[in-house]
C-alpha cells in the first residue's frame, strides 16, 4: 500500500508484577507495517436503494472458537471470569483463587483480546504476601472516572444505532462482514500514536487509530452483528507486531486484516477513499506471504476455505486468456461506472495478462487511472 508513482518487577514481602498487554506495543511500531505495505503498489495513470433494519444484539459477548478463553485451563478460566467481572463493573481491584504469574499473564491477555468492548481497561498489578510466584489480588488502573467511561459508552452507542440504521436489510453472513470491514476502513484515518489507539474508542469516538482499533473495533461490531470474530496477534513479515482478526462465514474460517484493508495511509482520511481487499476473507496460505501468527497461547489451524474471498464472492477473479472472461471484465466495469461506483476492483489468474487487462479497460473508460504492481495480482480502476 501506499508509494504512488506514474505509468515485569518484585519487593520484599510483598510482590506487585505490573502487566500491560502486548498492543501497545503494536501501536508504536505498526505505521511501519503500513508503509511498507503501502510500497508495495503503484498508481499508474494511462490518458487516451438500501432497506434500514434494526438486528438483535446479543446482551453479552459471545466468546467466538478462535477467542482466547476456551484455550485456558479450569483454574485460568475462573480468573478470566473473575478479572472479567471486575472491568465489567469498573471495580479496581478483585480476590482471586491462588494462581501462578504465568497463568495470570495468560488470563490478562485473553480478557483484553476477547473483550474489545472493555475499552477503559488500564495497567494491571499483580498482589501476593511472601516471595512466591502466586497471585492473590489483581489490580487495575483506569484512565477516567466513571462518569467518563459512561459517557464515551454513549458516544459508542450513538455510533453504533447509526452504523445500525445504515445497514442494508437482509443481509448475509458475508454481507454483514463485508459491511463492517468497509465501514471500519471508511471512517478511520490511520494515525500514528492517536489518542487510546489500542480500542475501539479510538475508531468510535475520535476516527483515528493503528491496527489495535482497527481490529477491535471489527471484532466488536461483528459480534454485536452475531457473527464469530476473534483478535489475532502476530507481526508482519520483518516489520513488527500487528494485530488483524479471524471471522467465520457460512460454518468457515477466514483471516481479516481491516487495517490493511487502508488502499493507502496517506489518503486514508478521504470520504470516498479507496478500499484494499487482499486481506478480506483469506486463507493461512495468503496471509503467512506478509504475516506470522503469534501461537504461544492458541495454536490455529490451517484455514484453507476460499469461498468469502472478496474476488471469489464477488465473481471478479479473470482468466483474461479466454475470450468469454475479457468479454465479463468489460462488461463488470461497465456496469460499474453506470452505476456511479468509485472503483473497481478485480483480480487476475494470470499477471502475462496485465497488457490485455490494460487494453480492455482503456476500451471501456478511455483515459483511466489504475493501481496495480506487477508482482499482485489483485487491481484496482478508477471509475471517476
Amino acid at each position: 500500500m501506499g508509494g504512488n508513482k506514474t505509468i515485569k518487577r518484585r519487593a520484599f514481602g510483598i510482590i506487585v508484577v505490573f502487566f500491560i498487554f502486548i498492543s501497545i506495543l503494536l501501536g508504536t511500531s505498526v505505521y511501519k507495517v503500513m508503509d511498507y505495505y503501502n510500497a508495495t503498489i503503484n498508481k499508474t495513470y494511462y490518458v487516451a436503494p438500501n432497506i434500514a433494519v434494526k438486528t438483535e444484539i446479543p446482551a453479552e459477548n459471545s466468546i467466538g472458537k478462535f477467542d482466547y478463553y476456551p484455550t485456558l485451563n479450569d483454574n485460568e478460566k475462573k480468573a478470566y471470569d473473575q478479572v472479567s467481572g471486575m472491568l465489567k463493573d469498573f471495580k479496581t481491584k478483585v480476590a482471586v483463587d491462588e494462581i501462578s504469574t504465568g497463568e495470570m499473564n495468560r488470563v490478562l491477555y485473553a480478557v483484553q483480546a476477547d473483550h474489545p468492548e472493555y475499552f477503559w481497561v488500564g495497567a494491571f498489578s499483580y498482589l501476593s504476601n511472601g516471595n512466591s510466584d502466586i497471585v492473590n489480588e489483581i489490580n487495575v488502573g483506569y484512565p477516567y472516572e466513571l462518569e467518563e467511561k459512561d459517557r464515551r459508552q454513549a458516544e459508542i452507542d450513538a455510533v453504533y444505532d447509526a452504523f445500525i440504521a445504515d445497514m442494508p436489510g437482509s443481509l448475509d453472513e458475508y454481507g454483514k462482514v463485508k459491511y463492517v470491514y468497509d465501514y471500519v476502513v471508511r471512517n478511520t484515518e490511520y494515525v500514528v500514536n492517536p489518542p487510546e489507539d489500542q480500542n475501539i474508542y479510538s475508531v468510535f469516538g475520535n476516527n483515528k487509530s493503528v491496527c489495535a482499533g482497527y481490529a477491535k473495533s471489527t471484532q466488536y461490531l461483528l459480534k454485536r452483528l452475531g457473527i464469530d470474530c476473534s483478535y489475532v496477534t502476530g507481526e508482519a513479515v520483518g516489520q513488527g507486531p500487528h494485530g488483524w482478526n479471524i471471522v467465520g462465514v457460512d460454518g468457515e474460517y477466514y483471516y481479516l486484516d481491516a487495517t490493511w484493508g487502508e488502499f493507502s495511509v496517506t489518503d486514508s482520511s478521504e470520504p470516498e477513499k479507496n478500499i484494499s481487499y487482499d486481506f478480506f476473507c483469506v486463507t493461512t496460505e495468503d496471509l503467512l506471504k506478509t504475516h506470522t501468527i503469534d501461537e504461544s497461547i492458541i495454536q490455529y489451524p490451517e484455514l484453507t476455505a476460499t469461498a468469502a474471498s472478496y474476488f471469489v464472492r464477488e465473481k471478479k477473479i479473470f482468466d483474461l486468456n479466454k475470450k468469454s472472461e475479457q468479454i465479463r471484465l468489460t462488461n463488470d466495469i461497465e456496469t460499474a461506472k453506470n452505476n456511479g461506483e468509485k472503483y473497481y476492483h478485480f483480480k487476475l489468474t494470470d499477471q502475462g495478462t496485465l497488457d490485455t487487462a490494460e487494453n480492455l479497460i482503456a476500451d471501456v473508460l478511455g483515459s483511466f487511472t489504475w493501481y496495480m504492481d506487477e508482482n499482485k495480482l489483485s487491481k484496482t480502476v478508477v471509475l471517476y
